[in-house]
């Protein structure tokens, strides 16, 4: 496995779309074969990928890398938008010259991936999106949003990773909860808040039933939002497959992981490009 931070070797042909820098991504590099892209969720990074890429580099080669903002890649220095995030995983796919590549993202990630389908379809072979939807517009997606920013700017980012991590595990799994509050508590508190804002009011639902690429989606049978909210949205899409990990939360790849990395190889293999298949 090559692990590729910052400082080493990042492909300096990427722009950060929010700014005039250079973007600079850290990211892993694992395996050999078709190409796959994994998009982490806010205020993650690409450890919380460590079973997926340990089992899927055994069959392809697989890419994880930090968004802006999180992990060891740089800070984000000012607002960003959904757009920007897509076109930044966008330019990472251009500059490891790897499109048309899969694409699976969670959460944020998830939204990311969907953001990626409706701008830049020429680089994705196919997508799965992990507990995530194509529009979080609602009123009580917009209350809890505001209520993760006033929690951060009040009380610090310990009780807030405190928070959410008691909200993506049960008090069994409390081995999981401290590691995730660690992970969450050492994200940038600025740029977890334009993350966050990036959110607010997001939707790609109209652009993305124009899009006719393979879709998966998986979502945990206790995610934060219900099974039926994607039954809803799935059925308006085309090419839309969706899977349901019983005994699963918001955080499935850590959760069952087995039973997701089954379902996400099974996906894969059955919808590898001729050129794939045939070697």
């Amino acid at each position: 496995t090559e692990v590729v931070g910052m400082h080493h070797a990042a492909p300096a042909s990427i722009q950060c779309p929010c700014c005039t820098q250079p973007l600079h991504p850290a990211y892993i590099k694992a395996g050999a074969g078709q190409p796959i892209v994994l998009v982490h969720g806010l205020g993650s990074s690409v450890l919380d990928w460590e079973q997926q890429i340990d089992y899927l580099s055994q069959f392809y080669q697989v890419y994880a890398l930090d968004l802006p903002g999180h992990g060891l890649s740089d800070k984000l220095k000012g607002p960003i938008q959904m757009s920007d995030f897509a076109d930044d995983v966008a330019n990472f796919i251009a500059a490891m010259d790897i499109q048309p590549c899969f694409v699976i993202g969670i959460s944020m990630g998830g939204m990311i991936t969907l953001q990626l389908l409706t701008q830049s379809p020429e680089l994705v072979h196919a997508a799965a999106i992990i507990n995530s939807a194509p529009n979080f517009d609602s009123l009580k997606i917009r209350l809890i949003i505001m209520l993760r920013i006033i929690l951060l700017r009040v009380f610090g980012p310990k009780l807030l990773a405190r928070t959410v991590a008691n909200n993506l595990f049960t008090p069994s799994q409390k081995k999981y909860r401290e590691i995730a509050s660690q992970r969450i508590a050492a994200t940038d508190r600025n740029s977890y808040i334009l993350s966050l804002k990036a959110i607010f009011g997001w939707s790609v639902l109209d652009a993305l039933k124009t899009v006719d690429k393979k879709l998966l989606v998986i979502t945990g049978d206790r995610d934060y939002t219900p099974v039926s909210h994607k039954q809803e949205y799935v059925a308006k899409l085309n090419n839309a497959h969706l899977e349901i990990v019983r005994d699963s939360g918001h955080a499935t790849p850590i959760d069952q992981p087995g039973r997701l990395n089954t379902l996400l190889h099974e996906f894969l293999a059955s919808n590898l490009p001729a050129v794939a298949q045939s070697s």
